[in-house]
């Protein structure tokens, strides 16, 4: 049986890429590039940071509703019976 922390380690294991992913980043590439060329590094840099931050508010926001799903599941699996110990 593994327990919570071997479930939360496997979760936050990096995995292999996304079916669609690696064509996906190769058409983004060329625009990238040319955004690269058109904009300063400064400006870039506070750009994907600013980027970066909103996208952490979506990442932490996806997590708390997946434990709150797999938290409400585990407590229905109990409550039926599935779950021992």
């Amino acid at each position: 049986m593994e327990t919570v922390i071997d479930l939360l380690n496997e979760a936050s294991t990096p995995h292999p890429p996304l079916p669609g992913e690696a064509q996906a980043r190769q058409a983004l590439d060329p625009y990238c590039q040319k955004v690269a060329e058109a904009l300063s590094g400064a400006f870039l840099d506070e750009l994907l940071s600013a980027l970066s931050r909103l996208q952490d508010c979506y990442t932490s926001e996806a997590f708390r509703r997946g434990f709150c799903l797999g938290a409400a599941l585990m407590e229905e699996l109990g409550r039926e019976g599935y779950l021992t110990g």
